[in-house]
């Protein structure tokens, strides 16, 4: 087990935490960001923008399709076809190509990423379990949370409802 101290600990990697950490390493502050997936959050890994792309996807073939069937422009084509793992691969593409650019603006403002699950044992300690299962102490003058959150029922006001 290794031990550190920095002066900012960050715990998420998505918008809330990468923005924050970004700005303090541009303020020349020691800064650790800690994520246990790749940074930008689920928006940028797992929801909004690969939807998007998927969607985006979809629409092109509609447009497709509808100008191989009659349409008014005169223009006539086969009906088009669609490579589901080319268009996921294209989807793929662009989520490597933003949570690259988040990466690479961590490590202009010297920021140091650490790829773990954080479990905060203090307000002013946080243990890091990195995936090879090695563990980080780390010390800080603040930390952050920024683990974004989940939507929780209320017993008298269920979802749908």
């Amino acid at each position: 087990m290794t031990a550190r101290a920095c002066k900012v600990l960050i715990i998420g990697g998505g918008p809330g935490g990468y923005v924050a950490a970004i700005r303090a390493g541009q303020l020349g502050l020691d800064t650790v960001l800690v994520e246990e997936g790749a940074v930008g959050g689920t928006c940028l890994n797992v929801g909004c923008i690969p939807s998007k792309a998927l969607i985006h996807t979809a629409e092109v073939f509609s447009d497709a399709s509808a100008l191989a069937a009659d349409n008014p422009f005169g223009i006539t084509s086969a009906a088009p076809e669609i490579n589901l793992a080319r268009a996921v691969a294209w989807k793929d593409g662009i989520v490597s190509r933003l949570t690259g650019g988040v990466a690479t603006l961590l490590r202009k403002a010297r920021v140091n990423v650490l790829q773990g699950r954080a479990q905060i044992m203090d307000g002013k300690t946080v243990e890091v379990t990195a995936i090879d299962g090695t563990v980080e102490t780390l010390r800080c003058e603040n930390l952050v949370i920024a683990t974004g959150a989940r939507a929780q029922t209320i017993p008298t006001l269920p979802f749908g409802g």
